[in-house]
């Protein structure tokens, strides 16, 4: 078996729009492991007993930085839509190769996933992170692998599968 180059697996999209679902399923099914910023903010909360942003943020930083200083592929479970340029820096600066699973929910259909998830307190952020990923997507739509929209929900795990696995026979 070929032996894979360094991948970067990541995405971008507003909170709460099944960013962890996907990125665990690719892991199951690549043999990738997942890089889980969600995670590390809840070890910062049981460490501290509060949320230290800074605390958090040098965690994250440390342990990304550790990957890919030993090469690792990662799925990076968070969202690239504020931090692309740092994190594509990285990813360039150790020879990764990337793909990015662009999560493109209309307004109406993420209030209905909040609604059903309990995110009721994400939304007052709402409009600032559409913003943040309308953004993302004016400055870097060329590095976007696949969109997925409200009409592909339904498939959005075998949509990323199908649309990873393309995009990695085409490196190999």
């Amino acid at each position: 078996m070929p032996i894979l180059p360094k991948i970067l697996i990541a995405f971008a999209g507003v909170p709460g729009t099944s960013k962890s679902p996907i990125a665990h399923y690719l892991s199951i099914k690549l043999g990738i492991p997942v890089f889980s910023n969600d995670v590390i903010r809840t070890e910062v909360k049981e460490d501290l007993g509060n949320f230290d942003f800074e605390e958090y943020c040098e965690r994250r930083d440390k342990r990304i930085h550790e990957a890919v200083e030993r090469g690792l592929s990662i799925i990076y479970d968070a969202s690239a839509d504020r931090e692309w340029v740092d994190r594509k820096a990285v990813a360039e600066k150790f020879g990764y190769r990337y793909f990015i699973i662009s999560i493109d929910l209309s307004r109406n259909f993420i209030l209905k996933l909040y609604e059903a998830k309990g995110y009721a307190d994400l939304i007052p952020e709402i409009e600032k992170c559409f913003d943040d990923h309308e953004k993302f997507l004016a400055q870097f739509s060329a590095d976007v692998g696949i969109h997925i929209a409200d009409k592909d929900f339904p498939n959005r795990l075998e949509i990323a599968l199908k649309a990873v696995t393309k995009w990695l026979r085409s490196i190999d």
